[in-house]
């Protein structure tokens, strides 16, 4: 006896079968062997001639049997999404600390600029270093002493409605270490139109630094002035002194479901 997958897996698996190629012709971006490996993976996961199985047989009579299907451990696959969410969350709730109060912070980009993301991925991997970076001199600025804080970073490129949407999700520490006076500061108080300053200075000025043209220099000066208050970064207001595996989840459900 096959365990048989639900109508919407089936669905779900059409719908990349009959329209992978065609959107790779019209994504160029995506026509890799990175992308077309996740595809065809997820396309086997529950196929036992492709994916391999384990059979189980009965030790009474030895004839009835269950063939179960090896998975394909993809974040694309709705079988084995559940399980890759479990283990982020798992991770994660193993690197937060007790007794230390942590925030969820999203750092924004606005959209005259993720076109730029979209078309110089490498970025992307910029854009967690600058994120890092910022929160370090924010808390540093407040506190009025060098500190460094304790943070887990999440990139998403995409909103809940499909849209190109760059943004970091970030569970931070509310406060940091100060190395010179060997201890841990705590900081009650975030002036959120700091961050929002300081956000968008780091951004702006990372970009400029990597592209370095004249195209993105007038976009500079553009955001510059039509942000005078800087960019938005929501910050969850109050503390979050022992939810570590709710935020988590929360974090998981968010950003690394499979879409």
């Amino acid at each position: 006896m096959e365990a048989k997958e639900r109508p919407d897996r089936n669905v779900y698996k059409q719908i990349f079968d009959d329209h992978w190629d065609n959107f790779k012709e019209e994504n160029p971006r995506f026509n890799k062997g990175y992308y077309d490996n996740l595809v065809g993976k997820m396309l086997a996961c529950g196929d036992p001639e492709q994916m391999g199985y384990i059979e189980y047989r009965c030790m009474s009579c030895g004839q009835d049997k269950r063939l179960v299907s090896m998975s394909c451990k993809s974040f694309l696959c709705l079988r084995c999404g559940n399980v890759y969410v479990d283990d982020w969350v798992s991770q994660v709730s193993k690197m937060l600390h007790n007794g230390v109060i942590y925030r969820h912070i999203v750092l924004t980009v606005v959209d005259k600029l993720r076109p730029i993301f979209y078309n110089h991925p490498k970025l992307l991997g910029v854009l967690f270093r600058v994120g890092v970076e910022c929160l370090d001199d924010f808390f540093s600025c407040v506190s009025r002493k060098k500190l460094k804080g304790g943070y887990i970073v999440v990139l998403q490129t995409h909103g809940r409605n499909g849209q190109y949407n760059v943004h970091l999700h970030i569970i931070a520490t509310s406060g940091g270490y100060d190395e010179k006076e060997k201890k841990w500061v705590h900081l009650n108080y975030l002036p959120y139109p700091v961050l929002h300053k300081k956000w968008q200075w780091y951004l702006l000025e990372m970009l400029r630094t990597e592209l370095d043209n004249d195209k993105i220099e007038g976009l500079i000066d553009y955001c510059y002035k039509k942000y005078p208050n800087g960019f938005v970064a929501n910050v969850q207001k109050g503390d979050i002194p022992n939810r570590y595996k709710s935020l988590s989840k929360y974090l998981a459900k968010y950003v690394v479901s499979p879409p």
